[in-house]
């Protein structure tokens, strides 16, 4: 019988471009875009910095990009994953509760041959989603307590990258399979409010550890052959469930504030109710979150020590959004760490569970904000935020975000070309986008 993992490696081996349809090769550029942006944002974040000290310096041509430094390909992917999750402005897959974007791009965009057309690129990072998000969605949850998203990241850029090299189906097979058992666990992430730490789980160490699995497979290297089809770890059926749909683009949440995922549901009910009562923060007593319990056991700090634990505090990015607007979370400006006033405010915010929100997780995020002001009680129920796959962000809103992220740090003609390129990727070759990259 053959497994469900040589079913998956067989369709990242042989699916040709022109077989995935055209609406979701667009999508895999907006992804590009969006993970690139992010990278600008963090790619001067001190833990991206750390990471790229850190780590063994090798000779290469692959590029960190917009440092003008090249590298082998595995540091230079890993440290361009590190800098496209620093700000936790990312993209996600709801159902997985996780992030792929940052791994799959940063392995992609640095694996690829610069003569390799723009279409095939695009068809390696469907695919590498395609294998992350399947991976993730095949957890039998009561033996994967945490939702790190290190420990299925690492899986579709083994199946991409390998792909990108042109290795046969049982190597791919065995990349992933041995990408998915040195994946990084992260086992403290959720005792810690997934806060205060540059690990970010795991996602920028799963990309080291993936693209050693490749190295691996091809040299011979064998995994335990049936993690994927005992019923224990993973189910094979959800693993290899129609896989011709390639549906993981479609479940992706794009991310408009540069902080945790599970908080926005609360900043958007927020920010609807203070528009729509004409409330300014200084009217507002109280703010009550009822929401699931991921989201009620983050960090949630309220005078946070770092840039981790600002992203992982509803309170805190509650208390941004009240008194000083959500374009101070795109990027979240770190000087408010200081702001009294934020910080005041961050006091008045309760965090509660709700059965309601918790039934629905993890395929929504959502949240209930009941707002007291002047004797008065309002209340907005989010259960979708803005990003989600209900609740698109359009292409226009994509390339808002990364001129935003983009345009004060690299300039507005170099984030210009790099936008007009993705938006006729099909048109270009690898090169003509790696090459927008490289440079300081």
């Amino acid at each position: 019988m053959t497994r469900a993992v040589d079913r998956l490696a067989t369709l990242v081996h042989d699916t040709e471009a022109g077989s995935i349809p055209a609406p979701v090769l667009e999508r895999a550029a907006d992804c590009i875009l969006d993970a690139v942006g992010s990278a600008v944002g963090g790619i001067g974040a001190r833990s991206t910095a750390a990471m790229s000290r850190a780590l063994p310096r090798t000779e290469g041509t692959t590029a960190i990009w917009f440092t003008g430094e090249a590298a082998d390909p595995i540091r230079a992917a890993t440290v361009n994953a590190m800098a496209a999750t620093a700000l936790d402005v990312d993209d996600g897959h709801r159902e997985v509760a996780g992030h792929p974007g940052a791994a799959i791009v940063a392995a992609a965009l640095g694996a690829a041959p610069a003569r390799m057309a723009g279409s095939d690129l695009l068809a390696a990072v469907v695919l590498g989603y395609e294998v992350s998000v399947r991976v993730g969605i095949a957890r039998v949850a009561e033996h994967h307590g945490s939702t790190v998203s290190g420990r299925w990241s690492g899986t579709g850029v083994a199946a991409l990258v390998a792909r990108l090299q042109g290795l046969p189906p049982e190597t791919i097979a065995e990349a992933i399979l041995i990408a998915e058992q040195h994946a990084p666990r992260v086992g403290s992430a959720a005792t810690h409010g997934f806060a205060g730490s540059d690990v970010k789980e795991g996602i920028a160490w799963s990309v080291f550890t993936a693209l050693h699995a490749v190295e691996l497979a091809k040299s011979g290297f064998r995994a335990y052959p049936d993690t994927f089809e005992q019923g224990v770890l993973y189910s094979p059926d959800r693993l290899v469930a129609k896989l011709d749909g390639f549906s993981a683009i479609d479940g992706l949440f794009f991310k408009p504030y540069a902080c945790c995922r599970w908080i926005h549901s609360a900043i958007d009910g927020l920010k609807g109710i203070m528009s729509d009562r004409g409330l300014g923060a200084d009217e507002i007593v109280r703010v009550t979150v009822r929401t699931f319990d991921r989201a009620v056991g983050l960090a949630n700090g309220v005078r946070p020590r770092s840039e981790a634990e600002a992203q992982f505090s509803i309170p805190f990015c509650l208390a941004v959004t009240a008194c000083r607007g959500t374009g101070a979370l795109l990027p979240l400006d770190l000087a408010l760490m200081d702001d009294e006033e934020v910080l005041d405010f961050g006091k008045r915010v309760t965090i509660l569970h709700d059965d309601g929100m918790q039934a629905l997780f993890p395929r929504l995020a959502g949240a209930i904000v009941e707002v007291e002001a002047a004797r008065q009680t309002f209340e907005s129920r989010v259960e979708a935020a803005f990003g989600d796959p209900t609740n698109r962000m359009s292409r226009a809103d994509l390339s808002a975000k990364f001129h935003k992220l983009t345009d004060p740090v690299i300039g507005a003609t170099r984030a210009g070309a790099i936008a007009d390129v993705l938006s006729t990727m099909r048109n270009h070759d690898a090169g003509a986008l790696q090459r927008l990259l490289c440079a300081r």
